[in-house]
């Protein structure tokens, strides 16, 4: 009985061991929100500049016009305005394209003639 035990015992070691490490850790597929942190502009004008912050409680967006709105992110990072009327926009890159026509980008756009 104690050799049975013993070889259930040391089975059971061997496969904890054996197996990889990300089997241990916790992938549940969510988006890196912290890329989508920092300035943006409204269609790359640069005198229209919008923002988001991270917080405890998440994620919060102010847009060119001071008004705010909390973001949820899916695992695509596609991303949802709560207090903007659930308005939703997509991530492309350095890009978030709003299903209301405008998009913000992370630099200004060369057609304003930056200095």
């Amino acid at each position: 009985m104690k050799k049975q035990v013993f070889a259930f015992v040391l089975i059971i070691l061997i496969s904890v061991f054996a197996l990889p490490k990300n089997a241990f850790t916790r992938d549940d597929g969510r988006y890196d929100r912290s890329r989508l942190q920092g300035r943006w502009y409204l269609d790359g004008d640069p005198n229209k500049v919008a923002e988001i912050n991270a917080d405890r409680r998440g994620l919060e967006a102010r847009n060119e016009n001071g008004d705010t709105t909390t973001l949820d992110v899916d695992r695509n990072g596609d991303v949802r305005a709560r207090n903007w009327h659930d308005l939703r926009g997509r991530v492309r890159g350095d890009r978030i394209e709003w299903d209301n026509g405008t998009t913000w980008t992370r630099r200004p756009s060369d057609r304003y003639g930056r200095r």
